[in-house]
């Protein structure tokens, strides 16, 4: 009876000691996290959380990063895969090489199934493509996905222009991840059209934010407001009248811009440039006065009139009833021309100032 109990304790002894000290034993193929307890030139000793000390051999450190490998140190937190579980002396083999890996492949998949879009720097170019590091995997990305580089390159110019981006860094979609066969995968232009429709959702109307000017044409310019490009029309790049868009922007100039709508099915953006800079208006109006005789510059000829600049990019408007020949006394007349024109009318209101060429009339 007494041997009976003196089994039993010791059974449960074992029990609680087990499960104390080494309540997970490692497998081997097990991807586990661990700390680094030291490192020398030969090897690095790491805790895995069980009673024996993992050991990553030198053969395994030289297959590193040499930055990473001369980075590392005590106290680092590093995944490492289970080589043996029992070496030549007993000891636990593992490997820091194959644990990076692994965790490189989880990382993988989860941005596969996320839609997360990643950065990756360019290292190598092959023809069908060019290879990107994804942490300590290689990823390969296809012509038919590179949105870096211009279209309709055929052979060697399209060889040349995949080698000027060696060292570039892409923004990425990881589109398809097979483990097994080591294919990883990504497309640059999965991952615009994500940014696309990720930063349309984020735009509303009515904030402000900063874009660089990407193209200029006869009607406005066109800004990258990071992965969108939204239009300037001319009317809304300045509060005076602009005959072309090259007159106030360049390409590449960085421009504040107001959100005027957004049309997240055509993927279309209205931006106004004059609705961030300060409004003429109540300035110029205070300094006029009906009556008053000011000169002005013609910007616009119309069937009803024309429109006149009186500084700043305020316009008043000259109706064909106050010109003293009728249509014929400004049939001559065209944008540019500097002209003379009375203040018959101000509406603060409805912003608007009547103006007439009747200068020599004297108003009761």
């Amino acid at each position: 009876m007494d041997k009976q109990c003196t089994d039993l304790q010791w059974q449960r002894f074992s029990t609680l000691l087990e499960s104390e000290y080494d309540y997970t034993r490692p497998k081997r193929g097990q991807v586990r996290q661990s700390v680094v307890l030291s490192v020398s030139e030969n090897d690095v000793i790491v805790d895995l959380g069980t009673k024996r000390d993992g050991i990553v051999p030198r053969r395994d450190l030289e297959l590193l990063d040499d930055a990473y490998r001369t980075s590392l140190q005590a106290g680092d937190r590093v995944p490492v895969c289970v080589l043996t579980t029992s070496g030549r002396h007993g000891e636990l083999i593992v490997s820091l090489k194959q644990g990076l890996a692994q965790q490189d492949w989880l990382r993988a998949q989860e941005c596969l199934e996320s839609g997360e879009v990643c950065e990756a720097e360019v290292t190598e170019v092959n023809r069908g493509g060019v290879i990107v590091s994804f942490g300590h995997l290689r990823g390969f990305v296809p012509n038919s996905h590179l949105t870096s580089l211009p279209s309709g390159l055929r052979r060697d110019r399209l060889q040349q222009a995949k080698s000027e981006l060696l060292g570039q860094t892409l923004s990425l979609a990881v589109i398809e991840v097979d483990q097994q066969r080591r294919r990883l995968v990504s497309s640059e232009r999965v991952a615009g059209r994500r940014r696309r429709q990720q930063l349309l959702e984020e735009l509303t109307e009515g904030e402000v934010r900063t874009g660089v000017v990407c193209n200029l044409v006869k009607f406005g310019a066109f800004v990258d407001l990071g992965g969108v490009d939204g239009l300037i029309h001319i009317s809304e790049l300045d509060w005076r009248h602009v005959t072309h868009p090259s007159k106030v922007l360049s390409v590449g100039d960085a421009v504040e811009v107001y959100v005027l709508s957004v049309d997240r099915e055509r993927e279309r953006v209205g931006l106004s440039r004059k609705r961030v800079l300060p409004d003429p208006w109540p300035l110029v109006a205070s300094r006029l006065c009906v009556g008053q005789v000011v000169e002005g510059t013609v910007t616009k000829v119309v069937e009803f009139g024309m429109f006149v600049d009186l500084g700043e990019g305020v316009e008043g408007l000259v109706r064909t009833s106050e010109m003293s020949g009728g249509e014929a006394s400004y049939a001559e007349l065209e944008p540019g021309s500097s002209i003379k024109v009375r203040v018959l009318e101000i509406n603060r209101w409805r912003r608007r100032i009547a103006l007439s060429l009747r200068i020599d009339l004297h108003l009761s």
